[in-house]
């Protein structure tokens, strides 16, 4: 984005409620719906619940927009604290009398995003947490344990050896070193993690799938899911399948996903049915790229998507919890070895010097 001045101006990540807080309020708004009371009244009571919380200004302005408007997208997106897609999504279901069938799916795809954000967290923050432990360890070893025994070595009268002082600066020497790569790895986590809450957290989820293969292998299959539901959700609200493409493309987060979607949509408007389309692309496995075909045959292709988007949500589970089941013997090993090899530098000279005095 430019100024009139032709200067480059940064854009700023918008701040949406968290995909939990959207979750709850859609499963609300959906059952307000359903249940046959008036709009208003619904989402003055609903809001009210919210006053005394930290997104209480955010719902007393949806109540106030709903009472000049009457419309739920309009108060939507006047907070400006929904997500666009959502608010379009809520403008479709307004069109099409679908309302609270729009809401309820939007309830289920926003709670799969907050799970998996969770399941990212929980994977990121543990192996974190082992590293900063390791740190704790060595610096005890390397400034307390370390002094301790080179004055029990004077306090003993014996001379250290070239062999065993040097040892000794060998073990203190890799404690640092471990510390040394300790703090750098503690210091690209944090600087990825404030990178991810800004408008680069495109470019740096890409980057991270061109390093590490499981993270690519991850990133594929929450694209994949996410496309799933968001197709199932819009075909279900009775938006057309290839108007539906060009929406999902823009609220695709990974850029390799949303090039996918895009020839996708290009391959339909020359002529090609969905099916062969999506599996030309590969956003999908073979094995579900046959679901979408006689899904498609059957006219069902909502269903299977929806039903792909809960198969993707379990592999990603299962996939986080993989990657942390490898990750944490790893830093143990890890924690093992250094931690041996200090105490063994500290050990060996006073074994040394106990036998030469017996």
């Amino acid at each position: 984005m430019e100024n009139l001045q032709g200067t480059r101006i940064e854009e700023k990540k918008p701040h949406y409620l968290p995909a939990g807080e959207i979750s709850m309020f859609c499963e609300q708004v959906a059952l307000i719906l359903g249940s046959g009371v008036a709009l208003h009244d619904g989402i003055e009571a609903l809001c009210n619940n919210y006053k005394d919380t930290a997104f209480g200004p955010s719902f007393a302005a949806i109540n106030e927009a709903v009472k000049s408007t009457g419309s739920l997208h309009e108060a939507l997106r006047e907070t400006k604290a929904f997500p666009p897609y959502l608010v379009r999504m809520v403008y479709i279901g307004e069109q099409t009398g679908k309302l609270d069938e729009v809401m309820a799916s939007l309830s289920t795809y926003y709670a799969r995003e907050e799970a998996t954000r969770r399941s990212i967290q929980s994977a990121v923050f543990y192996p974190l947490c082992l590293i900063v432990m390791m740190a704790v360890v060595i610096v005890v070893l390397v400034w307390q344990v370390l002094p301790i025994f080179r004055q029990v070595y004077r306090s003993l009268g014996a001379e250290i050896s070239a062999s065993a002082s040097a040892l000794m600066n060998l073990g203190m020497g890799l404690g640092m070193a471990v510390l040394i790569g300790v703090g750098v790895l503690i210091l690209i986590a944090l600087v990825i993690a404030l990178l991810l809450r800004t408008s680069k957290r495109v470019a740096v989820s890409a980057w991270l799938g061109k390093v590490f293969v499981p993270v690519r292998r991850m990133a594929e299959r929450i694209a994949a899911g996410r496309f799933a539901a968001n197709l199932g959700m819009m075909l279900k609200s009775g938006y057309p399948l290839q108007e539906a493409m060009g929406l999902i493309e823009s609220v695709m987060d990974e850029s390799d996903a949303r090039a996918k979607v895009k020839r996708c949509g290009e391959k339909m408007l020359d002529g090609v049915a969905f099916p062969s389309a999506v599996a030309d692309v590969r956003l999908f496995e073979e094995l579900h790229n046959k679901m979408i075909q006689i899904g498609f045959m059957t006219g069902q292709t909502e269903h299977v998507m929806e039903k792909l988007a809960g198969i993707y949500q379990e592999r990603n589970e299962q996939d986080i919890s993989r990657l942390v089941a490898m990750i944490e013997p790893a830093l143990v090993i890890m924690l093992s070895v250094i931690i041996g090899a200090i105490l063994l530098s500290v050990m060996l000279p006073m074994i040394s010097i106990i036998s030469s005095i017996l």
